[in-house]
């Protein structure tokens, strides 16, 4: 008696002998590849999304854009699909860019092109326009714009100039990405702070400002012009619910959960800003040492009355406006009445007003030698005003201290130099009796009882610093070996490589064997070179090797090996060829090792 099938059965028979089918029909499906973009029109505050759609397959290696230098091209990540339209299946991979512009006119978007199954597919160029921001709307009519200024446009080499952007908003603002070009020959830059948020009235409507100061130092004359700043950003619009019985509009505060938000990105620009750079003028006082700003000096002592061979701390303080921390003094010259001891400097800064305040505290420790009323020298600084533009001297006031003599009875013998031959003093050691053996105070009467080799000596002394020397290289490899990965990586590359081949059997499926073979020789290439192995091609494993002084044959010979295992995923070899292929692969390595 035959059962009936039921439905459940009926089902699964046919989904057995369809699956077969559409995992097959992809292999003959043709390969395309198309670029488009959301826009051919854009302003210099605008992006353009750039998308290269690869259809019929999804395992290709990026695509190879053309040369764009009218834009700068950030990856908006990759996305794939797969489609079942009447048995038929269909899968792509889309890469997308974000282009961001920066010139206006007619640009020309190249060919991009995608090598897939030994051929090459081009895309067809593409022509966008990009023209200058709308300037018939008046600032407050926009939603979010930026601002930049300098504190003067002129200023002395050295002398401290704020830079300070800011950032108008009346939406959300998010993802902000700030470019400052500043050029690295013409200035010294230092932040100064964190930045500022506020909010102003413009013209009635009330905007949100984010402020950012940064001090500038100039460091050679002339006149120069500060670039543009760049910021991107995404702005939030966000619209009302007007059903209003959403219970979750007021728990999610977020782009991801709330559906009445529109996301745009834009590219704000400021305008350069021009600045002169004068040079400092002729007569700089002695011992001026570039320092400009205004600043103040004072000393000031410990103790001023103490005895000969105490110990009194002399502390000079530098404060002012302007670069402190490039202050230094020399230990000073107190005519060998004291034994200076200098310490290590103290450093404080300040931002005030967007100016960089400091101080600076140095200490000297004093040890008088001789007795009387002294008085210190003076230190002084040298600096220029930059709003005088003139130079001014700095000096602390007079100190004064009274060292009385000491109060100890031990002669001061090493301070005191009157004396030509000071008396003698007596011996504290006498001689109460013998030991047993004598003691000899003649060198003739010292014996040698035996004697050592050169070579003896010298590996008795030595060894000690030939240990040492080993143990730390040994220290150092086994160090390196434990924190630099990319050493590890190349260290090890031959035996991982070595240890694999000797677990691939020649006698295994021949896809199987080109895929593990082409693993190993990609993991090795990628732990000699410090790359990620199995996610590179065989073409850039050849521009790798190359790269790397490996000899061209080598580099070449390298790709189609791996371009040989590929070749094996779908043409299957006899036995003895997948033994050739294995003993060419091992030889290879063998190769390759003397190279890198």
């Amino acid at each position: 008696m035959k059962k009936k099938l039921t439905p459940f059965r009926k089902a699964a028979l046919i989904a057995l002998f369809l699956i077969p089918l559409l995992s097959t029909v992809s292999f003959g499906q043709d390969i395309s590849v198309t670029a488009t973009v959301d826009k051919n029109r854009l302003t210099l505050e605008d992006t353009l999304q750039l998308s290269i759609v690869i259809q019929g397959t999804q395992n290709t290696p990026p695509p190879e854009l053309p040369s764009l230098p009218d834009f700068q091209i950030t990856s908006a990540g990759t996305s794939s699909s797969t489609q079942y339209i009447n048995t038929q299946r269909s899968v792509s991979i889309t890469h997308n860019y974000r282009l961001t512009p920066m010139n206006t006119g007619t640009i020309v978007i190249g060919p991009a092109r995608v090598r897939a199954n030994g051929k090459t597919y081009s895309t067809q160029p593409i022509t966008i326009e990009v023209i200058k921001p709308s300037s018939s709307g008046t600032i407050e009519n926009k939603t979010a714009f930026i601002e930049t200024a300098l504190s003067s446009k002129k200023a002395f080499v050295g002398e401290q100039l704020v830079y300070t952007f800011r950032l108008f908003h009346r939406v959300e603002a998010k993802n902000l990405d700030l470019k400052l070009p500043f050029d690295k020959m013409w200035f010294n830059k230092e932040e100064l702070g964190e930045p500022k948020p506020y909010t102003r009235v413009v013209n009635g409507l009330q905007y949100n400002v984010q402020e950012l100061s940064i001090a500038l130092f100039p460091l050679k004359k002339g006149l120069t012009e500060i670039p543009p700043a760049i910021l991107e950003l995404d702005l939030l619009y966000r619209t009302q619910n007007r059903s209003g019985r959403d219970p979750f509009s007021q728990l999610f505060n977020d782009p991801f959960f709330d559906r009445g938000i529109r996301t745009e990105h834009k590219v704000l620009r400021s305008q350069p800003l021009s600045v002169e750079i004068l040079p400092l003028p002729d007569g700089a006082p002695k011992g001026y040492k570039n320092l400009i700003g205004i600043f103040k000096i004072s000393a000031e002592l410990g103790k001023k009355d103490l005895e000969v061979g105490d110990t009194t701390t002399l502390t000079v303080t530098v404060s002012g406006q302007g670069n402190v921390r490039d202050i230094s003094f020399e230990v000073p010259d107190l005519k060998n009445q004291f034994k200076v001891y200098p310490d290590k400097p103290e450093f404080n800064q300040t931002i005030y007003n967007n100016q960089i305040r400091g101080e600076k505290v140095f200490k000297f420790a004093l040890v008088p030698l001789q007795a009387g009323n002294k008085t210190l020298t003076k230190f002084s600084l040298p600096y220029f005003d930059p709003e005088n533009a003139q130079y001014r001297l700095a000096e602390t006031q007079p100190v004064t201290l009274n060292v009385r003599p000491s109060s100890v009875k031990e002669e001061l013998n090493l301070v005191q130099s009157g004396q030509q031959n000071p008396p003698m003093a007596k011996p504290e050691i006498e001689t109460l009796g013998t030991d047993i053996l004598p003691i000899y105070t003649e060198l003739d009467k010292f014996q040698s009882y035996g004697s050592y080799s050169s070579a003896f000596m010298g590996v008795g002394f030595g060894a000690p610093a030939i240990l040492f020397i080993f143990s730390a290289f040994l220290i150092k490899w086994q160090k390196r070996m434990k924190y630099d990965v990319a050493y590890y990586r190349h260290r090890n590359a031959c035996k991982n490589a070595r240890q694999r081949f000797k677990h691939i059997s020649e006698h295994s499926d021949s896809r199987e064997l080109g895929r593990e073979i082409s693993e190993v020789l990609r993991e090795y290439i990628g732990d000699k070179l410090n790359l990620q192995g199995r996610a590179i091609t065989a073409k850039e494993v050849e521009v790798h090797l190359n790269k790397s002084n490996c000899e061209t044959g080598h580099a070449e010979r390298t790709r189609k090996l791996l371009e040989k295992c590929e070749t094996l995923q779908y043409a299957p070899m006899t036995p003895g060829n997948t033994k050739e292929l294995l003993v060419e692969s091992e030889n290879l390595i063998k190769v390759l090792e003397k190279q890198l």
